[in-house]
């Protein structure tokens, strides 16, 4: 198996316990009663011994990602990412001391089988390494302001979607700062110095800084069925589209090619929306509040 790969997949496993822990403190700061503006929550979740084991691993998981794009396609890399979803099922139910249901077993193996047929089918090549900046700082900025407007309208004229719209907002952002990061790796092995004065490195904080808030909240406002799986899709789909517009990550043509291609996207975004309809609220899940109740397979 090739390396961007095998350290995608290692990306992901650290976004899953990530993830995991973020939500779980996330849960607890916004259970309290306080206020959860986005700035306060964070100022609070940073005194979240849990959250900040989180943030470590998370840490960890962007290094192994920005190996992973040092050797691949943006279009490789983010979508194996979305096996961290997978993963943070079963880290979440051994906390709750569940076992799976057949729907989200089901919904799983979707999304496994949906990514692999992508991949193999898509074939892409690596494209460029760096990218023309004007036209990156365009593509990016577009995408970066379409995801702040979804964080705007989950903050005020459409509340009730509030976990949702951050949701994607964060992943949208995360995507964004992913295609930066790939910028500045290229831009690293040329002259180090230089990259780190790159505004693409700017973009990378400020994009990554502002996708974990949106995450964040997102995770404060409703369970993690509600606002990861829009997450999952968002970050894989819009970096995707900053590798194809800016990067030229060409993927296979043809008429088999591109069927295998739409039925892997769509056995993944499938696969994603069961597991947010299956899972149950993580705020309900025992484990951590509450006396576990267990469940078994039907």
């Amino acid at each position: 198996m090739r390396a961007d790969i095998w350290l995608a997949l290692a990306s992901a496993a650290c976004f899953a316990v990530s993830t995991v822990a973020q939500h779980r403190a996330a849960v607890d700061g916004a259970d309290d009663g306080t206020s959860t503006s986005p700035v306060k929550l964070m100022l609070r979740l940073a005194r979240n011994p849990l959250w900040l084991v989180g943030l470590v691993v998370a840490l960890a998981a962007l290094l192994l990602q920005a190996l992973a794009l040092s050797r691949g396609a943006l279009v490789v890399v983010q979508p194996i990412l979305l096996l961290g979803l997978l993963l943070a099922l079963p880290i979440s139910d051994a906390f709750a001391r569940r076992l799976p249901g057949r729907g989200e077993v089901l919904a799983a193996l979707a999304v496994l089988v949906g990514l692999g047929v992508f991949i193999v089918s898509a074939d892409p090549d690596r494209g460029t390494p760096i990218a023309e900046p004007g036209h990156l700082l365009l593509v990016a900025g577009g995408w970066t302001g379409a995801a702040l407007l979804a964080a705007l309208l989950g903050e005020t004229v459409l509340r009730r979607r509030k976990a949702l719209l951050l949701g994607l907002s964060g992943g949208a952002l995360i995507g964004v700062s992913s295609a930066l990061l790939k910028q500045v790796v290229g831009l690293f092995g040329r002259d180090p110095a230089a990259a780190l004065l790159d505004p693409a490195t700017v973009g990378v904080v400020i994009t990554g800084v502002a996708g974990l808030i949106a995450t964040q909240a997102g995770y404060a406002a409703g369970h993690l069925s509600a606002s990861q799986p829009a997450h999952s899709i968002a970050e894989p789909a819009v970096a995707a589209a900053i590798g194809a517009t800016a990067f030229a990550e060409h993927l296979a043509v043809g008429v088999l090619p591109v069927t295998g291609q739409v039925l892997g996207a769509l056995l993944m975004v499938a696969g994603v929306i069961g597991i947010a309809a299956v899972v149950p609220d993580l705020h309900e899940r025992p484990g951590l509040h509450e006396r576990p109740v267990t469940r078994e397979v039907r």
